[in-house]
Formats: structure tokens, sequence, C-alpha cells
């Protein structure tokens, strides 16, 4: 027996075909997907008319809820951590991104990747999760709704932002977000909306420096990552993973995925705790209803 972790469409959505379109369009995007750092997913079915991905269970926590645990005890997640965790995503991105039907690239962009989006495992892995709103050379769903933006704002590339073509170089634009959002506080572009922010985007900018505090050759990445033009940008996801990893060690900061676990389990031992008391729970009554029904 194997603990996994099942997805569905919510309730309210269920017989929405647009929503179901979408749902079994991540399901042949992210199947194909066999890599560390990212959530495999094993079997598609539907129960009672709604429809579920059986995936890969993940024992953490999203890098966001790290992060807030942290500023909650008014800690900073350390550099190398934060740089670890990245560098390791960049490797399942490079996956999804290289992906072939045998005879041509799928051309897949996550188009999503977030603080969210990312699990921090007890082992120190990073996951990345949520291929539902990937774009991709096969996907048949509807890949355009007039006026809606797919995907988190604060980490999304100026060109995704307004609506132009992307490539995987948006995914790249995202880590380098997620990066500068960790290091600094706070959003590399943050207005006081949502259109004040895809103004600021738009606007051709680099965002405020960060702090003297932040080590030149991690500024550099961040920069690179940054870069208004995608071909000014890391071509691929491995190149940034290079980086990342060259600066760690010029920065002085080389961190393992053990450590990675040990400041994970520090700081989320509280909900680590309760997540397996809420399983265990589950179990039992699982084979309490099996006894039963026997």
């Amino acid at each position: 027996e194997k603990l996994v972790a099942i997805k569905t469409i919510l309730p309210k959505f269920a017989a929405d075909p647009r929503f179901q379109e979408m749902f079994l369009d991540e399901a042949r995007i992210a199947s194909r997907i066999e890599h560390l750092n990212v959530a495999q997913i094993f079997d598609l079915g539907e129960e009672h008319e709604i429809l579920y991905l059986a995936m890969e269970y993940v024992d953490g926590e999203a890098l966001s809820k790290l992060n807030r645990a942290c500023q909650r005890k008014g800690v900073k997640v350390p550099t190398g951590v934060v740089m670890r965790i990245l560098a390791d995503t960049c490797s399942g991105l490079h996956e999804a991104h290289e992906l072939h039907d045998g005879v041509r690239a799928l051309e897949i962009v996550h188009r999503d990747v977030s603080p969210h989006n990312i699990l921090v495992s007890t082992k120190g892995i990073a996951k990345l999760i949520d291929f539902g709103i990937a774009k991709a050379r096969s996907r048949v769903g509807n890949d355009t709704n007039s006026g809606v933006l797919k995907g988190k704002i604060q980490y999304m590339a100026p060109e995704q932002a307004l609506g132009r073509s992307v490539d995987r170089r948006a995914d790249v634009w995202a880590i380098g977000a997620i990066l500068y959002h960790l290091l600094a506080g706070r959003p590399a572009y943050e207005g006081d909306n949502q259109l004040a922010t895809l103004h600021l985007l738009g606007s051709g900018r680099p965002p405020v420096p960060l702090p003297d505090s932040v080590h030149p050759a991690i500024r550099a990445v961040v920069r690179t990552a940054l870069s208004h033009a995608p071909e000014n940008r890391y071509a691929t996801a491995a190149a940034m993973r290079e980086a990342i990893e060259d600066a760690m060690v010029e920065a002085m900061v080389p961190t393992t995925t053990s450590d990675v676990a040990a400041f994970a389990i520090k700081h989320l031992a509280e909900r680590t705790e309760k997540r397996r008391q809420s399983i265990e729970l589950a179990l039992a009554a699982a084979a309490e209803r099996r006894r039963v029904e026997e």
C-alpha cells in the first residue's frame, strides 16, 4: 500500500467542460514528466462523475508556507537554503521544457512557477507541482480567456503579463522573481493594485537593486533572470541552475538537500506533526470502514 495525493476539480466546477478539459490537459502534460524535482502523476480516473489525479504524495509544505512560518518567528530563510531549493526546481523545470513526443518538442511552459507551487519535502527535496495552466504545443484545451491573467502576477514575466507569446524563459523569470522576493522580503515588482503592477512590469525598468548584504554573484544571477527582454535571460532553466550553483560557491553558502531538510523540519515541525496525525486518523477510519464492510 502506498500513500498518494488526490487532486480533483472542485465540485462546483466538476461539470464545467472547460475545467474538465484543463484538468485532462494537465494530466496529458504532467504525466509525461518523470523527474525527482517534479511531483509525479500516477493515474487519472473518475469517481461519481468527478475527475481525479492520483499523484505522488509529498510529505512537506509549500515554499510559501515555509517562508511564512519563518516570518512569524522573525527568522529569514537562509540564502543557501533558498538557492538550493530553486536550483533543484530549475532541474525539474528543465526536464519539463525538454520533453519531446518522440519527434518534436512539446514546448511546455509551466507559467505558474511560484512559492505556492514548489513543495519542500521533509527530506529537503524540492518538488514542482501544478501544471494546470501550463502551455504546450499539444494542448487541446482553450488556451486563452479574454481579460483573464493566468498565473500569479508577482512572479509573471512581462511578456506573459502583457498577453504576448511565451517560452521557457518566462519560467526562468519566475525563478528569478522568487529568488528576489525571498532575498529582499518584497516582490521585484509590486504596485498598489494589479493594474499598477502590470504597468511596472511592462515599463522595462529593472527592479530596485537587492540589498548590499546580498553577495554580488547572487545579485548578478537575479539581474540576468529578471532581464526585461527574454533574450537577455538565461536561455534554459539548466543554465540558470548552473549559475545558481556557481553563485552559491562564490558566496560561500554551499547547501545540500540535507541542510534544507534540517531547516524545514526545525521550522515546520508543528505542521508536520499535525499532518502526520491527520493521516493516521484517516487511515484508522478507513481500516475501520473496511472491517465493518467485511
